[in-house]
């Protein structure tokens, strides 16, 4: 199997907000480090943009990269390889599923007051987006597909589903004069976007869907 090879190093007078951004956009690029210093990808068309912008950036900061391609390592089998990006999707596959739950919960213990919290029924909708934006992102960095993302995306739905009667329930919140205009407006829009996607999804399968 052929692996790309990423490594890099930055001037000792680069600010530290500079290398965060760096090593935020290296670990979104799903790239795994079995050694210190050393960071690997799969080798396909993606993965060699990914890591040509990466080098680009580094040098850019006055820093050096070097990019290889290899066919095997000689001290790490391909299958090892493999089980650590395996792993590592996993735990991000976990994180969310455990947001997910918190949502779940939160919304069963809620779902009776939602008319006297309606910032609670924003606050799960907009935790909702964030979740799929989550699942988008693992998934897309999710090589060798261990996880169906269709599992977590189903329970969101159901999530969704249960939230257009919290609108509806807003709605009326309002009529009573307890919610402003401007929240309104967001959950009218929110709810004819809404009810366009459960709408999409009761007749196809969905298709497109704390991760730091």
């Amino acid at each position: 199997m052929k692996w790309l090879v990423f490594s890099y190093s930055l001037p000792s007078n680069l600010t530290a907000a500079s290398r965060v951004r760096i090593w935020r956009k290296l670990r979104k690029s799903g790239a795994i480090s079995p050694k210190l210093g050393v960071h690997v990808l799969p080798y396909n068309d993606d993965c060699v943009e990914t890591v040509r912008w990466l080098a680009a950036e580094v040098e850019q900061e006055s820093g050096e990269a070097i990019v290889m391609q290899v066919d095997r390592f000689e001290n790490l089998p391909d299958d090892k390889v493999i089980d650590i990006f395996r792993n590592e999707r996993m735990a991000d596959y976990r994180q969310i599923e455990a947001f997910i739950s918190e949502l779940e919960a939160l919304l069963e213990t809620q779902h009776a007051e939602q008319a006297k919290d309606p910032n609670k029924v924003v606050s799960i909708k907009r935790d909702i987006r964030k979740a799929k934006k989550n699942i988008d992102e693992v998934a897309r960095v999710d090589f060798f597909k261990i996880y169906d993302k269709r599992r977590l995306l189903d329970r969101l739905h159901h999530l969704q589903k249960t939230l257009l009667t919290g609108n509806l329930i807003l709605m009326f919140f309002f009529s009573m004069g307890g919610l402003n205009a401007s929240t309104l407006r967001e959950m009218m829009d929110e709810l004819q976007g809404e009810q366009m996607e459960v709408s999409q999804n009761n007749d196809v399968k969905l298709k497109r869907p704390q991760v730091k």
